[in-house]
């Protein structure tokens, strides 16, 4: 069930809950960086440095941090960031990576959800970025217009699979989440554990 404290931010839906990293997440986190699979989404682009190297990378501008996992599986299916604050000038970037069978399930958009929802509970952020390759913006165009606005977008600025491909940066302001927000909370507390939900992490 989820956690819905009115002291706490939510930390679960029905279908996935963010948790803190512990020592038994290494591989998975190594596997998961290092997938060819992410390499249009994370720093190392297709390359397989050390374990070290990446786990070491991965607390880089990291505010906080939490693994995505099946609330009935109880496996890991990716990762949920809160990265490159600034108190200054009020925003901070929320990012995720999901395993290749969680991708299209909507579990990693339902992770970045609550990570947003995460960072504006615990910070007096202004507004949270997101970035989205136009592979993966799909994911998140039905809240285009509504909870997303497009601040902008790189052409041709990611080069995966062959092809250079659009980066699109999206914002999420405070004012617009603190509207919207029940009816998110409301649905994730509806929604019924699917397939994906058992999920393998490798």
């Amino acid at each position: 069930m989820s956690d819905n404290s009115s002291n706490l931010p939510m930390m679960s839906s029905r279908r996935l809950r963010l948790r803190v990293i512990v020592e038994q997440d290494r591989r998975f986190l190594y596997e998961l960086m290092s997938s060819p699979a992410a390499g249009g989404r994370v720093r190392f682009g297709g390359g397989t440095p050390s374990p070290e190297k990446v786990l070491a990378s991965m607390w880089e501008s990291v505010l906080a941090q939490f693994v995505m996992e099946g609330v009935s599986s109880h496996e890991p299916i990716g990762l949920v960031a809160v990265t490159s604050a600034n108190f200054r000038d009020g925003f901070a970037y929320v990012s995720a990576l999901g395993v290749p069978e969680a991708q299209g399930s909507g579990l990693v958009a339902e992770g970045v959800f609550l990570g947003v929802h995460y960072a504006f509970s615990t910070w007096p952020f202004r507004k949270i970025y997101l970035e989205a390759t136009e592979d993966s913006f799909q994911a998140f165009s039905s809240g285009h217009g509504t909870l997303f606005r497009e601040e902008g977008r790189l052409r041709e600025h990611t080069f995966w699979n062959g092809s250079y491909r659009d980066l699109v940066v999206l914002s999420v302001y405070r004012e617009v989440w603190e509207r919207l927000k029940p009816k998110f909370l409301s649905y994730f507390d509806d929604v019924r554990p699917p397939a994906m939900d058992g999920v393998k992490a490798g």
